[in-house]
C-alpha cells in the first residue's frame, strides 16, 4: 500500500499532547540513528490518551506496524532532548521520542517524508526486536537489524529503494563503535527492501570498496534535467546537475547523450572546468549494470574536440553506498567502463567527474554519448 502522510504542521501540534512531567530523571545515554549521548529524560505525563490529536499521531506508527501485524510495545512521547528520534526506556517503560524542530525540516519537502518514516521504522524496529531492553545500548549488529526491518517496511508501505535509502544515504561513511559505516548500513536497508519484495539476494560478485567521502543523497532529488533511457532491459531516468545553454542552433542538453549523433554533446554548464559535476542513472528497483560506453569529449571534428574539455577520471557511487574510480582515456572513440558491475544490483548509480583534459579553448567539458547495459 502507499503510506499517508500526515502534514508535518499537524504532526507538531499533535506532539505537544505529550508533557513532560516535572520530578527529576536520572540520566542516560540515548541512541538516535546516527550517534550517541548522555541527555535527562524525565517520565512523561499524559493527556486523555482516547483523544483525536493522539489517534492521528498513532496512525503513523500504525501504518508500520501494519506491516508486520505486531502490536506497539511503546509509548510516543516529544522532547527536545533527542536530535531527532530515539527508541528509549523511562522508568522500565518503552518510549518512542521525537524532537518536534526535527520534525518541523519536513514540512515542506515531500520527498523527504520518506527520510522520516524511515527514522520511525528504524526506531520502531528496535523496540519490537527487543534492543532497548538488553541494556548494552546500541551495536552494530542491532542497528543494521533495525536498519533491514526500516528497509523491509519502507518497501511494504510503497517506497521505491532510492526512497527508502534516501536518509542512510546522507551519513557519513565513517562507523564508530555503536553504529556501523554507510554501506553497510545501505546495503541492509536494501536486504530488508528486496526481502519485502521477495526478490533474489544481492549478487556475490568481488564488490567495489567503499570509500571515505560523503554519499551523494539519493540522485533526482536535486537533478531535475532527465531524459528517459533503457538500460540492462530495463527503464531508467539519466539525470544531469547542469548543463549548458543553448547558442545559437546549438544545443548541449541531455537528450544529446542519447540521440547517437557525434555531432552534438552534453556539456556542463557551471564556471570553470566541471570539475564535481555529475550525472546519475536511476532506476525503479536494483538493477545490475554490466558496463558502461561512453565516447568522450565533443566528437563534433577533431578541432571541436580539442577545443573543449574532455572528462578525465570519475568516481562512481552506488545506492548502496560502493564506490570506485576510473579514468578515462583522451579520444572520441568509445570507451567501455566495466567498473560498474563491482557495484552489483543498485537502485541509481552517480557519475562525478573527478579530474578533466583541459580544452585549448574552452573550459566547457563535454561527453557525447553514454549507453548503459
Amino acid at each position: 500500500m502507499r503510506v499517508r502522510f500526515i502534514p508535518c504542521a499537524l504532526w507538531l501540534s499533535l506532539f505537544g499532547t505529550f508533557a513532560p512531567a516535572q520530578e527529576a530523571a536520572q540520566p542516560q545515554v540515548v541512541c538516535t540513528l546516527a550517534g550517541c549521548k548522555e541527555i535527562v529524560l524525565p517520565k512523561p505525563r499524559y493527556s486523555d490518551a482516547s483523544a483525536f490529536s493522539v489517534q492521528q499521531v498513532w496512525s503513523v506508527v500504525n501504518d508500520i506496524l501494519s506491516v508486520s501485524g505486531l502490536l506497539p510495545n511503546f509509548q510516543v512521547v516529544e522532547t527536545d532532548e533527542v536530535g531527532n528520534a530515539a527508541a528509549v526506556i523511562i522508568d522500565g517503560e518503552r518510549y518512542l521520542a521525537f524532537n518536534p524542530d526535527w520534525i518541523a525540516q519536513y514540512k515542506a519537502d515531500p520527498f523527504a517524508q520518506w527520510q522520516l518514516y524511515g527514522v520511525m521504522a528504524h526506531e520502531v524496529g528496535h523496540h519490537l526486536q527487543g534492543h532497548t531492553i538488553t541494556g548494552t545500548g546500541s551495536r552494530p549488529p542491532t542497528e543494521l537489524e533495525a536498519d533491514e526491518y526500516a528497509g523491509f517496511t519502507l518497501s511494504a508501505l510503497g517506497a521505491s529503494l532510492t526512497e527508502a535509502q534516501s536518509l542512510w544515504a546522507t551519513l557519513s561513511e565513517s562507523g564508530s563503535v555503536t553504529h556501523p559505516p554507510r554501506h553497510q548500513r545501505l546495503a541492509a536497508v536494501e536486504r530488508g527492501w528486496i526481502r519485502r519484495k521477495g526478490q533474489s539476494p544481492a549478487s556475490t560478485r568481488p564488490a567495489a570498496q567503499p570509500s571515505t567521502s560523503s554519499a551523494p543523497p539519493p540522485p533526482g532529488r536535486y537533478m531535475r534535467n532527465c531524459v528517459s533511457i533503457s538500460a540492462s532491459n530495463r527503464p531508467a531516468q539519466l539525470c544531469f546537475s547542469s548543463y549548458l545553454a543553448s547558442q545559437g542552433s546549438n544545443s548541449y542538453g541531455p537528450g544529446n547523450t542519447q540521440d547517437g549523433n557525434p555531432r552534438t554533446a552534453w556539456v556542463e554548464g557551471v564556471s570553470g572546468q566541471g570539475v564535481g559535476e555529475n550525472f546519475s542513472i536511476i532506476f525503479d528497483a536494483p538493477t545490475h549494470l554490466s558496463v558502461l560506453s561512453i565516447r568522450n569529449g565533443y566528437a563534433k571534428s577533431e578541432r571541436v574536440y580539442s577545443r573543449n574539455s574532455r572528462v578525465r577520471s570519475m568516481r562512481i557511487t552506488g545506492s548502496n553506498g560502493k564506490q570506485a574510480n576510473f579514468t578515462l582515456r583522451d579520444t572520441s572513440d568509445w570507451q567501455q567502463i566495466g567498473t560498474i558491475a563491482d557495484l552489483g544490483p543498485i537502485a541509481w548509480a552517480n557519475f562525478e567527474i573527478l579530474d578533466v583534459y583541459a580544452g585549448t579553448h574552452y573550459q566547457d567539458t563535454a561527453i557525447t554519448e553514454i549507453v548503459f547495459k
